[in-house]
């Protein structure tokens, strides 16, 4: 192994496609000491485009700090490959959560493609002062692939809400007219303390046919008897 590999400098990065690179980056991911400072520098000097492949060799390098400056780099670069985002953008960290409400808050946000990327992150975050954004997005009369993407955002950091704020807002999109977003509700509130009794009052007869189903399988689920009348 050469000086310059044994030191891990980001130049030395076999380019994609190379046979070289995944051996390198095997050799990157099991090193002992790895400062992450160089790989993170040359990100935002341009003079490295970072790839999924690299970035997973790096994860288990990068705190949330790193996480940060990387997700800044990411959002100021229209280019960047949103993949990137499954690392990067899924640290618990204030700093991120701060980058991901300020670009979702500005005023161009609920027409951007970005936001549909980004909110899913946010909920992830678990910060309960993200919640009324992510129930107004789901809920509001928005791109259908925001809108799944805000629920989404409900979902992974489901048990940071208040609970009976999301019930309602769940109870509203169970009648939703999109069955993604209708069938996405029942699941979510058949996951809250009492959502068995909500499921249970819903009135099946009113529901689709598919949706009415996956009610009676999620109350069956949580021991509930299929409601009389209404299958």
């Amino acid at each position: 192994m050469t000086a310059a590999v044994a030191t891990w400098d980001p130049l030395q990065l076999p380019a994609s496609g190379s046979p070289d690179r995944w051996p390198w980056l095997q050799g990157l991911r099991r090193a002992a000491s790895v400062d992450p400072e160089p790989w993170l520098q040359a990100v935002e000097a341009g003079r490295l485009e970072p790839a999924p492949d690299l970035l997973a060799a790096l994860a288990d390098r990068l705190d949330g700090p790193a996480a940060a400056r990387l997700l800044a780099w990411w959002l100021a670069s229209p280019a960047a490959d949103p993949a990137l985002l499954a690392v990067i953008g899924r640290r618990r960290h204030p700093p991120c959560r701060d980058l991901l409400r300020q670009t979702l808050e500005a005023p161009a946000s609920s027409a951007s493609a970005q936001a549909a990327v980004l909110l899913p992150l946010l909920g992830h975050q678990r910060h309960p002062g993200d919640f009324q954004l992510l129930r107004d997005r789901a809920l509001a009369p928005l791109p259908l692939r925001q809108r799944r993407a805000a629920l989404e955002g409900l979902a992974v950091g489901l048990r940071a809400w208040p609970v009976e704020a999301l019930r309602q807002a769940l109870r509203c999109l169970v009648g939703d007219l999109d069955p993604g977003l209708a069938a996405t509700a029942v699941d979510l509130l058949a996951r809250l303390p009492g959502g068995g009794q909500d499921l249970a009052a819903l009135d099946q007869g009113r529901l689709a046919p598919d949706l009415a189903r996956r009610v009676e399988r999620r109350l069956a689920g949580l021991g509930f008897a299929a409601p009389a009348g209404r299958s």
